[in-house]
């Protein structure tokens, strides 16, 4: 039989058929070859079987304690409660006091004047057109709801996020938030297993974002102008002039009415906002790392 595929083969080298090259791999590969793969592809089925068959409670230790505790001595916050015992400060929101003042003052103002339209409407003389009326109630009421939407703003929002030490148990976090930017009531105070605790997105992004956005509004334009003429040097300033108030006003109305750069923290069916422009440990990688995002 070795002798007939010796003389097949010669045969088919000697005539120079062209074949396609899986056809020739199987007709002039060596048999040993094609046995070893044989015996090792039964020899991982069987393995396979007989560990499926023992379960994964026999013969090995369970994966998650170790995984877990290798994450906890592998994370520099962890490891740090860990070993000192005490509290690590991941985030801390930013004072908003001039802020918030400035907001709560707008939305009055808008409020005042949504009701001062109300009014308007029905002191309007009789012989009006009819699309006076109903024009004057429109306005007012979309004075009252941006009214509403700048009175949120503010509401609901984490003043610190720690990470605890606990005696046994998973990892916990301490959250101090407040429904409303006032004295009273006082913030409330959270204590929370790790796991319960989900963000909206990611903060590290956001952060990078915020930091290029105030390095772009307090840059100097005339950085790199001093050697030029006088008159190209006028006309460059007045555009890089233009170009920093543009994006400084679109910047603006990117965070303000858009609210950029607040991420909403999950806690127990509860959601309140982190301002990503406050104190983050890493520059906001530590709360990634500890937090999952939804």
């Amino acid at each position: 039989m070795s002798a007939f595929s010796r003389g097949l083969a010669g045969f088919l080298h000697h005539r120079s058929i062209c074949l396609p090259s899986s056809i020739r791999a199987t007709l002039f590969a060596p048999r040993h070859q094609l046995v070893l793969q044989r015996s090792e592809s039964r020899l991982f089925f069987s393995s396979t079987s007989r560990q499926y068959a023992r379960g994964p409670g026999v013969g090995s230790a369970p994966r998650y304690p170790t995984s877990s505790r290798n994450f906890m001595l592998n994370d520099p916050v962890l490891r740090e409660v860990e070993l000192l015992k005490k509290p690590v400060l991941i985030y801390k929101a930013p004072r908003r006091l001039l802020r918030n003042l400035t907001t709560y003052g707008l939305a009055c103002t808008l409020v005042g004047g949504g009701l001062w339209t109300l009014q308007w409407r029905y002191e309007l003389p009789k012989d009006l057109p009819y699309f006076v009326g109903p024009t004057y109630v429109l306005v007012a009421f979309i004075m009252l709801a941006i009214a509403g939407y700048i009175f949120s703003a503010p509401v609901g929002r984490c003043s610190s996020i720690e990470v605890i030490p606990t005696l046994r148990g998973p990892t916990q976090l301490r959250i101090r938030a407040k429904i409303v930017p006032f004295p009273y009531p006082p913030e409330r105070e959270i204590i929370v297993n790790l796991a319960n605790v989900t963000l909206s997105e990611k903060t590290g992004q956001i952060v990078a974002e915020l930091k290029e956005a105030d390095r772009a509004r307090r840059q100097n334009i005339s950085e790199g102008l001093e050697g030029m003429f006088i008159t190209r040097r006028g006309w460059e300033l007045l555009a890089r002039f233009i170009e920093q108030k543009w994006t400084s006003f679109f910047l603006m109305f990117k965070f303000n009415v858009l609210r950029f750069g607040i991420v909403r923290i999950e806690v127990n069916d509860q959601k309140w906002k982190v301002d990503c422009s406050g104190y983050m440990l890493e520059e906001g990688r530590a709360i990634d790392r500890l937090i999952p995002e939804t």
